[in-house]
């Protein structure tokens, strides 16, 4: 799986464990309750690894775009050099 997949994964589990967590702080008095720490632990798994792997693909998508600028200048000095 690429970075880029894992991110768009993990990101919107973060967002819908948030909303299912609030809806249940809602609705249920005793929540959280006991289980306190595991909430406690599954968004922290969750925030580092959106976080780790949003700066995974920002720097995935740097080494592209660097790529794609470096592109143009290669493919133009190539066409000059075959006209001269």
């Amino acid at each position: 799986m690429s970075v880029e997949t894992i991110f768009y994964v993990v990101g919107p589990v973060l967002a819908a464990s948030a909303i299912v967590v609030s809806f249940l702080g809602l609705r249920l008095k005793s929540f959280p309750g006991r289980v306190a720490p595991l909430i406690f632990l599954w968004f922290a798994i969750l925030v580092g690894g959106t976080t780790t792997y949003a700066v995974l693909h920002s720097q995935d998508d740097e080494v592209h775009r660097e790529q794609e600028r470096e592109l143009p200048e290669a493919t133009q000095e190539s066409e000059e050099a075959e006209n001269r």
